[in-house]
């Protein structure tokens, strides 16, 4: 098939009469909008008029999404697809794969089906890494049994600066991503995680949220570039975090689906085989559990937010080493931390010498945890920082503050600092970017436009409709 360029396609554009508001608009302004479709409405265009006809073929995206709850025929999806990528103009690089199925696959052709679709969603991945040079992949093929997995071999590309997988198994060698140099955001959503070691040298900003790690002993994330990080509600091993010395901001949160928890020992090695938290400490060698998991990376952090119940033992266990947190300036703890006659509290005071502001939410009164011998021990007559500004304190039940206040007069807080407020419930809420809203100046002019057209083509032209319903629907004027 003759390749048809840019500039056949910007011809009738040039010569479009002034009634045509649509037809004046540049094709870099079309592209823009067919790009944000869904890739099956953005080819539906091409029926709308001869300038219309090869457009989609630039855009810069391939989005395999739907939001009405149809469900479709893999078979069907995966011919969509192959000749999307094949009729697609290959010297258009593509900004954005975004594919998330729903439990379609189910539909027709019950587990076959479901197999075929994830043999071919790794097709389509590897090809749009390799042959279209995304920079963006955004996979979740989601299925009630089982999980997309791809095959145990690294993605290499030289295009890649941001990739989010949901509901993907993760093999050891897929997450050795030294071979994509630019990628610098890396986002696993409901993943299961089976890699012993996780090289991101280039990725600065990481996120790991209701996935988890199954692998004893423990995997590790080797990220010297990090600059922000979330860990939060994982099920299985906490990774070790190795040295991420340009680290600014970190949220590490537990919840119950943590298997690090033991009722019975302070450090999690009650030594009962019949205890899950201490199972993973059963398993490994002597030189393997002399570790610190999570604090001795997180030590260089600017802003720390560190949540959990109070028997997991991940982080008392990381005191043993003594880490100091010379960076940290804002802290946000909860009750975790002073289920053991606060002595981990007063441990980050001392041990963070330009702390500036610290949050606690203290929901409930914690149950007192059992203590070991050797155990962390406060510094009496040891200052807290003089950089301290501010302590927030957020609780619920009364049992607490006392004694709290007791401890924070004690080691030099002045009360001036203490801001103390009675809730009727606690949340912490993680901080996200959000992107600024769409605005072109040209878009009044096509929903103007698209409503005249509409009338006129809405039985004909499903396509042209999409572009009016996003408009109206995403973009603020």
């Amino acid at each position: 098939m003759r390749k048809r360029s840019r500039e056949n396609c910007e011809e009738p554009a040039a010569t479009a009469s002034n009634d045509d508001r649509l037809g004046s608009l540049p094709d870099d302004a079309l592209l823009h909008v067919l790009s944000l479709l869904p890739s099956e409405d953005a080819v539906r265009t091409c029926v709308l008029a001869r300038r219309w006809r090869h457009l989609w073929r630039f855009t810069a995206a391939l989005r395999i999404a739907r939001d009405d709850g149809k469900r479709w025929s893999v078979r069907w999806l995966h011919r969509f697809v192959t000749n999307f990528l094949r009729l697609r103009d290959s010297l258009s690089p593509l900004d954005v794969c975004d594919i998330f199925c729903c439990p379609f696959v189910l539909y027709r052709g019950g587990h076959a089906a479901q197999a075929f679709c994830f043999k071919v969603a790794e097709e389509w991945v590897r090809r749009v890494v390799s042959e279209h040079r995304a920079r963006v992949l955004k996979v979740w093929i989601y299925t009630p049994e089982n999980m997309l997995e791809p095959a145990d071999a690294p993605l290499v590309s030289k295009h890649l600066t941001r990739v989010e997988l949901g509901q993907v198994e993760l093999p050891s060698g897929i997450l050795d991503l030294s071979g994509c140099r630019a990628l610098e955001h890396l986002e696993l959503i409901s993943c299961r995680i089976e890699s012993e070691r996780i090289l991101l040298p280039s990725v600065k900003h990481l996120t790991i949220t209701n996935s988890s790690f199954c692998i004893i002993p423990c995997s590790s994330i080797s990220a010297p570039s990090l600059v922000s990080l979330q860990l939060s509600d994982n099920w299985g091993f906490t990774p070790v975090l190795e040295s991420m010395p340009s680290l600014a901001k970190a949220i590490v949160r537990f919840d119950d689906e943590c298997c690090e928890k033991c009722p019975r020992n302070y450090y999690g090695d009650c030594g009962l085989g019949d205890c899950d938290g201490c199972y993973g400490n059963l398993c490994l060698e002597d030189d393997e559990d002399n570790q610190c998991v999570l604090l001795k990376g997180l030590s260089g952090t600017t802003n720390l937010e560190l949540i959990g119940l109070p028997e997991v033992f991940v982080c008392r266990k990381d005191f043993k080493w003594r880490p100091t947190f010379r960076k940290l300036k804002t802290l946000l703890l909860n009750e975790w931390c002073v289920a053991d006659d606060f002595s981990l509290l007063i441990y980050f005071l001392q041990h963070s010498p330009i702390l500036e502001k610290l949050t606690l939410q203290l929901s409930k009164v914690p149950e007192p945890v059992v203590k070991a011998n050797g155990c962390h021990s406060p510094r009496e007559g040891s200052m807290v920082s003089k950089c301290l500004k501010a302590i927030e304190v957020k609780y619920q039940e009364d049992g607490v503050l006392d004694k709290l206040l007791t401890i924070l007069n004690t080691y030099g807080v002045s009360s001036d600092v203490v801001t103390i407020q009675k809730k009727d419930s606690l949340s912490s809420e993680m901080q996200c970017g959000a992107s600024d809203p769409v605005r072109f100046d040209w878009l009044p002019v096509l929903i103007g436009h698209c409503q005249h057209r509409c009338r006129i083509h809405s039985s004909h032209c499903p396509g042209f409709c999409a572009i009016f319903r996003w408009a109206t629907a995403n973009l603020f004027l």
